[in-house]
């Protein structure tokens, strides 16, 4: 649905959901440019740091799209409350909000999986560290 210029409270959040539906892509972006430049170096202290301002990036990245979707999700009930309010619209926009903060959630998902990173809060196991030690009662 392309963007209409409009001064109603759900029309100023539509380039909001626009930034929410686009974060899969610069997830994505930002990954594909990591496995690049991973591919050409060698050493595990400069792997780690590009891993971890990749991470950095890709956090910033998912918290634009949360403040983004805080904001178009109190819009679309605000609206919904109105008696007058335009439910229809409300109702599009509510749809296609949940459908890119699905997309936005399985982006995370997926590159959380792919690198082992805490993008999620999946914890990183040490290369030093054993295997059975991980999660273990201390």
């Amino acid at each position: 649905m392309p963007i209409r210029p409009s001064n109603t409270r759900l029309g100023r959040r539509e380039p909001d959901l626009v930034l929410i539906q686009e974060t899969p892509a610069a997830i994505a972006d930002l990954t594909a440019i990591l496995d690049r430049r991973l591919a050409n170096e060698q050493r595990p202290e400069e792997r780690m740091r590009m891993l971890r301002e990749t991470t950095n990036q890709i956090t910033r990245t998912a918290n634009d799209a949360i403040q983004a979707y805080r904001r178009t999700k109190a819009a679309v009930a605000a609206e919904l409350k109105m008696p007058n309010g335009d439910w229809a619209h409300a109702n599009r926009l509510s749809v296609q909000l949940t459908s890119a903060r699905a997309d936005v959630l399985t982006a995370l998902e997926q590159t959380s999986h792919r690198y082992g990173t805490p993008i999620l809060g999946t914890p990183v196991q040490p290369e030093s560290e054993p295997a059975e030690a991980v999660g273990a009662d201390r």
